[in-house]
């Protein structure tokens, strides 16, 4: 007699495609569940960097404000300040502003004496310019 292959062959090779789906399932779902974490520690990291970047800056900063504050305790740095920014002056002194120089820099100390006025020189500044271009010279 032949023999007959049993009804549990048949059974066994349907389950093999549906056990393997369920574990292509899970492992899908866990691959994504490790993405998704590795991505939300290297953000994590990403902020942790810039906010430790941030405490860098304002720890300079308030070192910078301390140095300041310790200045402006200082009478003369207080004058020098009052003279460069305010543009205040002691009695007898005569303001001079020089371009390109900072005020803070120097400690120079300039007498101004004005020129005495050309009163043979009373033409407007407009025609000085119009002579100037027209006639070419300086006169």
């Amino acid at each position: 007699m032949p023999l007959r292959k049993p009804t549990n062959s048949l059974v066994s090779k349907a389950k093999w495609p549906l056990f393997l789906m369920a574990n292509l399932a899970v492992l899908l779902v866990v691959g994504v569940a490790t993405i998704r974490e590795s991505y939300r520690g290297w953000t994590v990291d990403g902020e942790i960097r810039n906010l430790e970047q941030k405490a860098q800056d304002l720890e300079g900063r308030k070192s910078q404000l301390g140095e300041l504050a310790t200045q402006m305790q200082d009478q003369s740095f207080v004058e020098r300040q009052a003279r460069a920014k305010l543009g205040l002056q002691k009695p007898g002194e005569h303001v001079v502003v020089l371009e390109g120089v900072a005020a803070t820099q120097t400690a120079w100390q300039i007498d101004v004496v004005a020129p005495p006025a050309d009163a043979s020189n009373t033409e407007s500044n407009p025609r000085r310019w119009w002579r100037y271009f027209t006639q070419g010279g300086n006169n």
